[in-house]
């Protein structure tokens, strides 16, 4: 286990170095390794530091940390700007042996002013470990100063990273992008959104937003709104490109390799976006007509227009990208079929069967009982062409927590059933669903049952007539915190209702593998990938999004898309398969899940909402709800970002 020897973090100090090393207790057990056989030395980063080698090459360390930090300064502020090129060069003297007492006054002293006057989060919070371990450990300063002689060396990882950044799946470097809306400059902010995320008008739409719920801005009023901000900018230059028809570049083939991606859903688009755009012959398999996958078939227009996903799409064939559709691999084509004619195969076919729930009566599927994916998928392709018949009943009832259950009640209350109702096992709090999705529904007119579980589906004359459910309490926290829902006996209640939509998960459909081109899977219902890799069982066949991972949010299946283009990439050009060294870096700082210091400014700017469509309006048509920033909306919102950039660092013997 790796002992930690010093640490400081928010001001609170462990010192192990005046203990029996056999006695120290454990520490961050997980930064054993940086990598496999590259043990981690010490860790330096915005708010401290943990050294784990006596040996470590402390002023070095703090020279290469500094020398990251000047890199890094957006050069808006003296402070960070100057302030951090000088303490740098003095590090530098004095890890060369060439100091002097008066650069370590030097040091100390503007280490103050850079950190007390910066105008942003990197220049405050950059130089709180430089003093946390110049009062430490100051022998570690004055002995190349008064021996002359150099500082050991050593071998460092870093990167510039933000709480935002580390949030986001795909880690897309969110405050530089913000920065450039303000300034004016939207083809620069969609280009650095372009370096990991190639469909920046869906995500600005139905991005659960894991960024914004770790914005710091939240402490002082709200957090940015970071979601639409990205919704805003690729719109903008969108309607640019369109109204001077500006096709995208292609991508020039320089590999000689072939990819073949089954499945146009968020993962595999992003996948061969990314690879066509490392020079791969890239061609894309999608069963339906249309591309998008669940993005497409399982979130309706109002809040996410079939147009937007067609314009994504579109920059990618301009790329290079080709798209077959109606292909269903394994009915029209084989699985072994793509794996001996290209050089790699991506399995990305998601999630699209629907689980059941359990109760009695389910397995009739009486007229009426209508799973949520089928719902969604019959609406989504059959609606906008006008061919789509309502189901007939008067009270849909939806069961189910998520998102997908809030878009299927939702889409109910569109088709005009004039009752339409959500029941959700658990209380509000525990919902999956996105709250925003919640609230939305509630001014729509859904009802909500919570702590409700159906039992038993009634059914006359081969119809839904009802649903028997049950009351349900919260049970005492178990070990992990979480409180289970147990059902109170004798609570039974009927729900009387003529349409059904179970909305509580989704499987995949493993249809494609045949016995004689068997891929493994796992006990719960994925495939079975190597972690490293992302390779199946199968060499040169890979996997990603949903049917990995299982279902989750569409920015968790875009940067699996992002991780897997990376390995086939390698692989394709005979290389090694291996981690990026920031993906491994923001790896182990979610592992370290170090606090966040305090925000001390003055806030009280809250952030812009945006407009919508009057709910009475909405509630008729399957329209967009939301109209998105206008240009000055956009700019006041994107001032509003802290720029909370900070730099994380790993020593490692190698």
């Amino acid at each position: 286990m790796a002992k930690l020897i010093l640490g400081v973090w928010q001001d609170k100090l462990i010192d192990n170095r005046n203990i029996d090393e056999s006695s120290i207790e454990d520490t961050f057990p997980q930064l054993q390794e940086f990598e496999a056989g590259n043990p981690v030395r010490a860790f330096i980063g915005w708010d401290g530091f943990f050294i784990f080698d006596p040996d470590v090459p402390v002023v070095d360390m703090t020279r290469a940390y500094v020398e990251k930090v000047q890199e890094e300064s957006c050069g808006y502020c003296t402070p960070c700007r100057a302030g951090t090129r000088i303490v740098a060069d003095r590090l530098k003297k004095i890890a060369g042996g060439l100091g002097t007492k008066e650069d370590l006054l030097t040091i100390r002293r503007l280490a103050h002013v850079i950190r007390d006057t910066s105008l942003c989060e990197l220049g405050h919070t950059s130089m709180n470990a430089l003093l946390k371990l110049m009062e430490l450990m100051p022998d570690k300063f004055n002995e190349p100063v008064l021996n002359r002689q150099p500082a050991k060396r050593g071998v460092y990882h870093s990167i510039a990273t933000a709480p935002c950044i580390e949030a986001c799946p795909a880690h897309l470097d969110i405050p530089s992008y913000i920065d450039a809306i303000k300034s004016g400059n939207y083809y620069e902010s969609l280009a650095i959104i372009a370096r990991r995320n190639p469909l920046a008008g869906i995500c600005g739409r139905v991005c659960v937003r894991p960024c914004e719920f770790s914005c710091r801005r939240s402490q002082m009023d709200d957090p940015v709104s970071i979601k639409y901000l990205k919704r805003f900018v690729n719109d903008q230059i969108l309607s640019y490109a369109a109204a001077r028809l500006k096709p995208a570049k292609a991508a020039l083939l320089t590999s000689g390799k072939k990819v073949a991606v089954i499945g146009a859903g968020p993962c595999g688009l992003t996948a061969a976006f990314y690879l066509r755009q490392k020079g791969h012959m890239v061609e894309v398999f999608e069963e339906l007509e249309e591309p998008g996958g669940m993005s497409a078939i399982g979130i309706p227009d109002y809040r996410l227009p079939r147009n937007v996903i067609s314009a994504e799409v579109r920059r990618m064939e301009e790329t290079g990208v080709k798209f077959t559709y109606g292909m269903r691999i394994g009915r029209d084509r084989t699985l072994k079929d793509l794996h001996e004619t290209y050089d790699a195969v991506l399995i990305a076919i998601g999630a699209h069967g629907n689980k059941n729930i359990g109760m009695s009566g389910e397995e009739e599927k009486p007229a009426g009982y209508i799973p949520g994916i089928k719902f969604l998928r019959d609406i989504n392709i059959l609606h906008p062409i006008g061919k789509f018949e309502r189901p007939e009943g008067n009270h849909a009832v939806i069961v189910g927590g998520g998102n997908v259950a809030m878009d299927c009640a939702r889409s109910a209350k569109r088709l005009g059933y004039p009752k339409v109702s959500v029941i959700y096992r658990r209380t509000e709090a525990e919902m999956p669903a996105d709250h925003e999705e919640v609230c939305d529904a509630k001014l729509e007119g859904i009802e909500f049952l919570f702590l409700t579980h159906p039992k038993r589906l009634e059914i006359n004359n081969s119809r839904v007539a009802g649903l028997t459910c049950v009351r349900m309490e919260l049970s005492e926290p178990d070990a992990s915190g979480r409180r289970s829902p147990v059902e109170i006996k004798g609570s039974d209640f009927l729900v009387e209702c003529d349409i059904v939509i179970p909305a509580i998960g989704q499987v995949t459909d493993f249809s494609l593998f045949t016995e004689d081109f068997p891929i493994e899977t796992t006990k719960w219902g994925t495939i079975k990938i190597d972690e490293e890799t992302m390779m199946t069982n199968r060499e040169g066949i890979f996997s990603g999004g949903d049917s990995v991972s299982g279902p989750k949010a569409l920015i968790d299946a875009m940067s699996q898309g992002l991780y897997v283009a990376h390995c086939i990439d390698q692989y394709l050009r005979g290389e090694k398969i291996k981690m990026p060294e920031s993906e491994r870096i923001f790896r182990l700082l979610k592992t370290m899940d170090l606090p966040e210091p305090p925000v001390d400014r003055v806030g009280k700017k809250p952030r812009c909402p945006l407009s919508t469509r009057p709910v009475e309006e909405r509630i008729s048509d399957f329209n967009e709800i939301e109209y998105g920033y206008s240009p000055e909306e956009a700019i006041r919102e994107a001032e509003r970002c802290l720029r909370c950039y900070r730099i994380a660092m790993f020593v490692t013997e190698k």
